[in-house]
């Protein structure tokens, strides 16, 4: 069963005598599209949509089914208006709107319109792209399709991606697609058991007081009047969430986005993005998220070199709009309709573009066996196995040039005559606080609340002299691919494994599991051909190990889960919490603490300020770690700290045994920010410490662990901490 398969099949069961519409009628109406100039409007009689024939946006969605009829759905308040893709093809060299699918030749089963521009070897962004990782512009052409049939109670979305042969090096920057829904309709978010809940409004964002970024505030009013309110506490990984989005209390209408497939989406099955979340822009309209490049929790890679053919289809992703129920219900809802949209994949009914159909996909079995004579009976437990492009290495950066005093200033090109594009939202540039960015000749914009409009991101004062840091090339791999698409299934216990679905290609095969440090990356690539069914046979899993494991502080699993807070820790500000939970610092015997209760999830500055606004600074953490070795033998030979890391926010970590400094582990680039957003997975990464294993001695030792000082989220996330001694002696 497929990994997409496996976790919407667990909603199954929630199909039956749901208090909503199971269906538009055995009779539905044919589905129609008019062609209203600027617009196009598409309808099957519980749905009526318009898309913009300029920005591709969806900026209308309505159904008769709400309490007040046809109310609309999408929100012009703050942010991007409406749906939109985080791309858009208004300022391409060329552009087309076209019905591709006319419902008039397919006896009104079904209707599809397309807007398209064309790169021609320019970017179709301007000089002033705004998505994060896109400064030189998109050098590609952008297709976007909208898709409604009859008798359905939502529609299909996708992107279309071309990077044409004679086309110029660039990037796809940060990419996603979006909704800034109505707040007046939508008051209820759903991504999870955990995140099921009323909402703050945007009047309450409004009048809230800021904290140390931008995308939090603490409530003043309100029913959560006093919550830190942070958009990243919605995170979540995106393959545990078949369904997720908003709802409403008073027009018993929800809207969710679910992914059919996660082939197109970055970064392998383990990827923590953003979802849902009260905008944080003046306004906070409801918003909805469904990346498909993320930047965030470690992010993803897509470039593009010199005359590199390149195209991907991104979707098709289904928005779903049930109706006359309670949000619960209509949550429950929701994960039925994954469950069937998942079985659905892939669609027959996408044409004219680079999507594989079913009878050209292939299928891919086998076994792992796990060999490690360190723990011969090991099992695996919650094993993933997947299909990736082979893994590259990091491609040299050109050396930055030097920063001159003043340089050019850049030209913006004009939006087209006829764009029906809403003016960008006016930025504030400056990451000063507003009691520190006051200008007498300019001063600032207040809201109706009489706060600051669009107010800066907090950003601590940099010591003088020190540089400015510049993420080093990296490697492709499947945790940070967003330019090929990846297949990924759960393998059973004994190993077994089926990828469903799979395109014809190039790919290497990869395993993670609880309880296995590391990886099986293969060293061999796997060359699939259309329709193909490849049995792979027996595949062992050799782990990694570098001597005899001493002891091991967590369980390898990609998460902190197990540490504590780990389990509750989707609150803005738990770097700042450490201080309150540790005032001594984390002092852990092996074998007789307990990780759920003696080791937190981050090792962050212990803080010394203690300010209400998490503007704070900390002194540095030791973390202390007390084991035994064995009585009567001198260690001998090679030391190793194996550290599975889910999140470093930190340049540096010093290592000491037994009072004795044994250096600095300054190779933490790699992982995600993952404690500033609240979060305990990242794009995981393993570092590893050898020291000289005489160091150590029979009986009693002790490892010192020491994040330097600094702000007080800038620590790390410990997915586990491993010592492994190969020792010399005969």
């Amino acid at each position: 069963m497929s990994f997409a398969c496996r976790v919407a099949g667990l909603f199954l069961c929630c199909a039956a005598s749901l208090p909503v519409h199971a269906s538009a009628g055995p009779v539905s109406p044919p589905v129609t599209i008019t062609d209203d100039g600027p617009t196009y409007t598409l309808g099957n009689g519980y749905l009526t949509i318009k898309v913009d024939k300029i920005t591709g946006d969806l900026v209308s969605v309505k159904t008769p089914k709400t309490i007040t009829p046809n109310v609309e759905l999408m929100g012009f308040l703050s942010g991007h208006h409406a749906g939109y893709w985080e791309q858009s093809p208004v300022l391409a060299a060329r552009r087309e709107a076209t019905i591709t699918i006319d419902p008039a030749t397919v006896s009104g089963e079904r209707a599809e319109v397309s807007v398209k521009g064309w790169s021609d070897g320019k970017s179709i962004l301007g000089q002033r792209p705004t998505a994060a990782g896109q400064e030189g512009g998109l050098i590609a052409d952008l297709e976007i399709r909208y898709t409604l049939a009859r008798g359905d109670r939502g529609l299909y979305t996708y992107a279309i991606y071309t990077h044409e042969p004679t086309y110029p090096a660039g990037s796809v920057g940060e990419s996603r697609f979006g909704f800034k829904l109505n707040g007046k309709v939508f008051d209820w978010l759903s991504i999870d058991d955990q995140r099921n809940a009323l909402m703050p409004t945007g009047a309450d964002w409004d009048a809230a007081t800021d904290l140390n970024m931008k995308e939090s505030r603490r409530l003043t009013t309100g029913v959560y009047k006093g919550r830190a309110e942070h958009k990243y506490d919605y995170s979540a990984d995106q393959s545990k969430i078949p369904a997720f989005g908003w709802s409403s209390t008073k027009e018993h209408v929800g809207l969710y986005l679910i992914n059919p497939s996660f082939e197109y989406l970055s970064s392998g099955p383990l990827h923590f993005e953003l979802t849902g979340h009260i905008d944080d822009g003046d306004g906070g309209d409801p918003t909805l998220l469904d990346y498909w490049r993320g930047t965030h929790y470690g992010g993803s890679v897509l470039n593009f070199a010199d005359n590199e053919p390149w195209t991907k289809v991104v979707g098709p992703i289904f928005i779903y709009v049930p109706t006359g129920g309670s949000p619960d219900a209509l949550f429950t809802d929701a994960k039925r309709q994954a469950t069937v949209e998942t079985s659905r994949w892939p669609y027959p009914w996408v044409k004219g573009v680079d999507y594989t159909p079913v009878d050209q996909r292939a299928s891919v079995r086998g076994r792992l066996k796990l060999v490690d004579p360190q723990a011969p009976k090991a099992k695996f437990s919650n094993l993933l196995v997947g299909l990736s492009f082979p893994d590259q290495p990091a491609e040299p950066r050109a050396p930055r040039p030097p920063r001159t005093e003043a340089g050019p200033t850049a030209s913006v090109e004009p939006l087209p005559a006829q764009s029906a594009a809403p003016a960008a939202p006016k930025l504030d540039a400056s990451p000063a606080s507003p009691a520190t960015n006051s200008d007498p000749d300019h001063p600032a914009q207040l809201n109706a609340q009489g706060k600051r409009v669009n107010r800066g991101t907090y950003v601590p004062p940099r010591p003088t002299g020190a540089p400015a840091f510049r993420m080093p090339p990296q490697p492709i791999t499947w945790q940070n691919d967003a330019k090929h698409y990846e297949f990924w299934t759960h393998g059973s216990d004994d190993g077994s494994f089926t990828i469903p679905n799979v395109r014809p290609g190039t790919y290497q095969l990869h395993a993670i599991s609880d309880g296995v440090l590391g990886a099986y990356d293969a060293m061999a690539s796997v060359t699939i051909t259309p329709g193909q069914k490849l049995d792979l046979g027996t595949i062992e899993w050799h782990p990694t190990h570098f001597g005899q494991q001493i002891w091991q502080i967590g369980t390898p699993n990609r998460s902190a889960k197990e540490f504590l807070k780990g389990d509750d820790h989707w609150h803005w500000g738990m770097y700042i919490e450490y201080a309150r939970l540790f005032p001594k610092d984390v002092d852990f015997t092996v074998g007789w603490s307990d990780p759920a209760k003696d080791w937190f999830i981050y090792q962050v500055p212990h803080d010394t300020d203690f300010k209400p606004d998490g503007r704070d600074q900390g002194r540095a953490t030791p973390w202390t770690i007390h084991f035994e070795m064995p009585a009567g033998q001198q260690p001998t030979g090679k030391a190793t700290l194996r550290f599975g890391l889910d999140g470093v926010s930190t340049r540096s970590l010093a290592i000491s045994v037994n009072g004795k400094d044994t250096g600095t582990m300054t190779d933490l680039f790699g992982a995600g920010a993952s404690m500033i957003r609240d979060g305990i997975e990242g794009t995981w990464i393993e570092r590893d410490f050898s020291f000289d294993a005489s160091l150590l001695k029979p009986g009693a030792n002790t490892i010192v662990l020491t994040v330097p000082a600094g702000g007080v989220a800038n620590g790390i996330c410990y997915d586990v901490v491993r010592l492994e001694v190969a020792s010399t002696q005969p």
